[in-house]
């Protein structure tokens, strides 16, 4: 007897056990030796997760190329899972060619993306990145070996905080892959994750604005967390949740560095834009004022 829709979306779902994890640098700081790390699902870990969930003659993927970024080639993939009253459904998306194996990358990075649409490894999306050590291995800056438990448990600790368990490790042993970037001035702190941001678009208007001190400054907005994602061509974007006064939260992206942009940081004169790709509708900060810390204890 197949399994009904809602089994199948919440086995899907499941978080992965910390073995069926790669982690992967976001970006290194070599002169200190740091950098800060994401997990990643492998492509084996999707596919085992697929088959024990439906069964290996209840889905698959298919594959086409994509030509309409007007810079890299591009490689969409669809996954397919049979239901027993809707027959298959097909869910896509895509992902730009990478600059080693460039289309090997692409395939292998459209078909997580298709499973993250499934909902196989949408949760590390609420994964922060973890400031690991790291050293050199050829040309590469890879994460030590040793840091690999301070990862699980950062990970396993995500999960309890949410109130989840894992599913049953598939066997898939983790594959620390470098990436690296510009270095920094040194710090004696970790420093902040980058905020991203795509070359392309307009910058930010930001302000620090000034508030008397005789009374506590309004804000409208604070931002609790942030997290940084990078697309295949090395693009980045910041994801945010801002906290209204009123206790409610939202997501916010924005495409442009900015160092005041941090958990903590209080905003007014917040100007946010609703875009829309595909059938998502999301928050892109436009504008802001910044409320210093000064001013915040006052």
């Amino acid at each position: 007897m197949q399994k009904d829709a809602s089994t199948i979306r919440a086995e899907l779902s499941m978080p992965f056990a910390p073995e069926d994890l790669e982690w992967r640098l976001q970006s290194t700081y070599e002169d200190r030796m740091k950098g800060w790390a994401v997990p990643y699902v492998t492509n084996r870990a999707i596919q085992d997760r697929l088959d024990d969930v439906v069964g290996p003659e209840n889905w698959h993927n298919e594959f086409k190329p994509w030509h309409g970024t007007g810079k890299k080639e591009a490689q969409i993939c669809g996954i397919s899972i049979h239901f027993e009253s809707r027959g298959y459904v097909t869910k896509w998306d895509g992902a730009e060619d990478t600059d080693i194996e460039a289309v090997k990358g692409g395939l292998s990075d459209s078909m997580k993306r298709a499973a993250v649409q499934w909902g196989v490894g949408r949760i590390l999306y609420k994964m922060d990145m973890v400031w690991v050590d790291i050293e050199k291995r050829g040309k590469s800056w890879v994460i030590k070996d040793s840091e690999r438990q301070k990862l699980d448990t950062a990970y396993l600790a995500m999960l309890k905080k949410l109130h989840l368990t894992t599913a049953k490790a598939g066997g898939v042993q983790s594959q620390l892959t470098p990436k690296s970037m510009a270095d920094p001035a040194p710090s004696a702190e970790p420093p902040k994750a980058p905020a991203p941001s795509k070359p392309a678009a307009a910058p930010i208007e930001q302000k620090v604005t000034q508030l008397p001190t005789a009374k506590a400054p309004v804000w409208e907005y604070e931002i609790q967390k942030i997290n940084i994602q990078t697309g295949m061509n090395g693009q980045k974007t910041s994801s945010m949740i801002f906290r209204g006064q009123d206790g409610k939260e939202l997501r916010v992206f924005s495409r442009n560095v900015h160092e005041d942009l941090r958990p903590g940081a209080r905003l007014i004169h917040v100007k946010l834009a609703v875009k829309k790709q595909d059938t998502v509708a999301f928050y892109m900060l436009e504008s802001y004022e910044l409320v210093t810390a000064m001013q915040q204890a006052a």
